[in-house]
């Protein structure tokens, strides 16, 4: 913010440590300002202009520019001067300068004098536009008091009528700069930061009471933001500039856009019968935010809405998803005090409709005994063992019942080793479980869900007309064995669901002869710090014969399993609590085969699956539990020369920080900078490291701006470089 020009420094002695200055900020200083606007300050065409607002009334806030130095002792006067930079129209340059050693007149400073000889002459610009006298309207000025060794300064405003009344000056909306000057016996020192001030007070936002009414004859209820506001106001942003928009409550976060615009309409519909929190928001021209909240009951007396009775089953992680082909049982006894049993119908949305009412009181249960891997990963043994190690409990109740897999009513390292033999293919379902578990929606369980508790798995009603059942009847069901909430509960989710990101491993492109036996290495394409991985790798059962399989180098093996399910199928699963940084060309794991016919590998190994609404999922696990698809490519093998190796940065371009991965044969000092195309260094970190895989991370402040970088890593005498782009 503050060019060379404008600085203009006195030439410092490096000699002395005084006079000295205390705790000059070096960084930019933000002054939040919630009070209202004052028309009559810094509002003067053309020389103040606010873009944003498109005024060039600028709000202004208090802002106490002040400094603290130390004189050295038994020598000369201290003084201590100040130039104000200011930005008034918002174009990134300071063009008006306001010297402590030249104050401009009571209500006036000089603009466009930025690039003047000594800051002279320039516009007169009235930034006290008050209609009060002259002697009345304020003036910048120096306010200084000493004690003991100490220099206090402040930047201040005062009157010609009252010269020795002080006050903190309001200075203009945007981003400006100071320079402090202190001199003694020819020595001077200096301190120079830059100040914004912003907007940051939000809008002032009351809602109408709440709202009871009928639903209307077309079986809706529109209801308006202007409607539910008494009233809104903001201290900047004029009234009709103000955004307002709403949502339902539970529905979003922040403020409420379709599309990108604001929400001014919605309709309730028969859905919401009932009691509807919803959402008001205001947003000024800054991006400040304020909400409040009508509660709109609605009612159905003339039955416009009522229909069937529903039974669904809803996750407990999403409660807007439905979880498809569940049993719905109805029992109930007859007078001869036989048991009768009915099936639910399924309808259109997945829910089953109650279409026959017994004059009996009956029960409802649920039941969902099909695809028991749905939603069960490596990952889920991984954060089932942290919790068992009490190193990441599990945090929900339900997520330990979900982990509780042989159904023992604890979660121990047996269900772990139950879990893993589902994942492998050596169970086909979990003995002792179901594939789903159900309850009411009233249960809440405790943070001990084994504690005996009242959570009930049925719902019990007597006979009534059916329009006097709840519209939804709810229950909400766990996956066994999912604990980070994965199982796919619907066709439709299947469908919406995000790409993952892919790493690929990599497996030699080579032919073998008959009866050769070979070790084969799954090689890493990227770098990266992993915790854990499964794959399925199809393979031509009468061209191959699987002898083996082992972890890689660098893995903990006693997590490490295999098996084969099937003839020309190979299941593989690992993970470590403890994650582990894999290279490019690390090995992820070995397979022995032996050759029963000349073949070329990629014709026989790692062949296209068929694809299905659960298919068990080639993928790989970060330390920060991202899921990403493993993909097999096979790739002639490359020698790779002896010593350090480093790898291009990943991820480039990137948004935030990036690292760098390497690594060494033995123990190594290394230095890693960033700078910019003019040769400046932006960023540097010298590291003593250890023989091995290492991943040298930049941080996101290492970079001011979007743009092209350059990066070094130097290792003894060998520089290693190249470019780095942020977005």
């Amino acid at each position: 913010m503050l060019s060379a020009w404008a600085l203009g420094l006195a030439a410092t002695s490096f000699g002395q440590n005084c006079p000295s200055i205390l705790q000059c900020p070096t960084t930019l200083q933000t002054i939040c300002d919630p009070s209202e606007n004052d028309s009559t300050l810094w509002n003067e065409m053309p020389y103040t202009w606010s873009p944003l607002l498109q005024t060039a009334d600028l709000f202004e806030g208090i802002v106490d520019l002040h400094l603290k130095a130390i004189a050295c002792p038994g020598a000369g006067e201290i003084t201590v001067s100040y130039r104000i930079l200011l930005d008034l129209d918002s174009d990134f340059l300071s063009e008006t300068v306001i010297s402590s050693n030249n104050v401009p007149a009571p209500g006036i400073v000089m603009t466009n004098n930025a690039l003047n000889p000594d800051f002279s002459g320039g516009d007169t610009l009235w930034f006290d536009k008050r209609q009060i006298p002259l002697a009345s309207k304020f003036r910048f000025t120096l306010e200084t008091y000493t004690s003991n060794d100490s220099l206090h300064a402040y930047v201040r405003w005062n009157t010609l009528d009252n010269p020795n009344q002080f006050l903190i000056p309001r200075f203009p909306e945007g981003q400006h700069g100071i320079v402090w000057t202190i001199t003694q016996d020819g020595v001077s020192r200096n301190c120079q930061y830059s100040f914004k001030v912003t907007d940051c007070a939000s809008p002032t936002l009351i809602c109408v009471n709440n709202i009871t009414d009928d639903i209307g004859p077309d079986r809706l209820f529109p209801v308006t933001t202007s409607q539910l506001i008494d009233f809104v106001a903001d201290n900047v942003t004029e009234t009709h500039n103000l955004k307002i928009s709403m949502r339902k409550a539970g529905t979003g976060t922040g403020f409420p856009t379709v599309g990108g615009n604001p929400v001014t309409a919605l309709d309730l519909e028969c859905a919401d019968l009932g009691t509807q929190t919803l959402e008001i928001w205001a947003k000024d021209q800054h991006g400040n935010n304020s909400s409040c909240n009508v509660t709109v009951t609605l009612s159905d007396s003339v039955f416009i809405c009522t229909a069937l009775p529903k039974v669904c089953a809803r996750p407990y992680w999403d409660s807007t998803q439905v979880i498809e082909q569940v049993e719905t049982i109805m029992t109930w006894q007859n007078m001869q005090g036989d048991l009768q049993t009915y099936l639910l119908p399924e309808s259109a949305e997945g829910c089953n409709n109650i279409d026959t009412f017994p004059g009996f009181p009956f029960f409802i249960e649920q039941l969902k005994l099909d695809d028991p891997l749905n939603g069960v990963t490596t990952l889920d043994l991984l954060l089932i063992s942290k919790h068992i190690l009490s190193l990441e409990a599990l945090d929900a109740p339900w997520k330990i019942i979900a982990a509780d897999a042989n159904g023992s009513g604890s979660v121990t390292t047996n269900d772990v080793v139950q879990l893993r033999r589902l994942i492998l293919g050596i169970f086909n379902a979990l003995p002792g479980n179901t594939s789903w578990r159900f309850f009411t929606d009233n249960c809440i369980f405790p943070a001990n869900p084994f504690e005996v508790n009242n959570c009930s798995t049925f719902y019990g009603f007597d006979p009534l007309p059916f329009w006097a059942y709840p519209g939804e009847i709810r229950f909400y069901g766990l996956k066994t064995g999912d604990v980070n909430n994965s199982a796919m509960t619907n066709s439709a989710q299947l469908q919406s669901a995000e790409a993952r990101s892919v790493t690929t491993l990599q497996l030699p492109d080579i032919t073998l002869q008959e009866g050769e036996m070979i070790d084969i290495p799954l090689r890493m394409e990227q770098a990266g710090n992993w915790q854990g991985f499964q794959c399925s790798l199809p393979f031509d059962a009468t061209k191959m014969e699987l002898t083996d399989a082992r972890a890689g180098e660098q893995l903990n093996s006693q997590e490490f399993a295999f098996t084969q399910p099937e003839a020309g199928m190979l299941r593989v699963s690992w993970f470590d609590v403890a994650p582990q940084v894999l290279l490019p060309q690390d090995n992820l794991f070995h397979l022995r085969f032996k050759a029963l016919a000349p073949v070329r590998l990629k014709d026989v190994l790692a062949l296209p699956m068929g694809t299905g609404l659960h298919t068990f999922h080639s993928e790989i696990y970060s330390s920060e539990n991202d899921i990403r698809q493993l993909q097999f490519e096979f790739k002639v093998p490359e020698k790779t020369d002896a010593g350090a190796q480093v790898y291009q940065p990943q991820p480039n371009p990137f948004t935030a920080g990036t690292s760098i991965p390497l690594r060494l044969e033995k123990q190594e000092q290394v230095r890693i900078s960033v700078g910019n195309f003019e040769g400046k260094t932006l960023y540097s970190n010298t590291l003593d490291l250890p023989e091995g895989a290492h991943l040298l991370e930049i941080p996101a402040t290492a970079f001011a701006e979007n743009g092209i970088y350059s990066w070094q890593v130097r290792i003894g005498s060998k520089l290693y470089q190249g470019k780095l782009v942020r977005l």
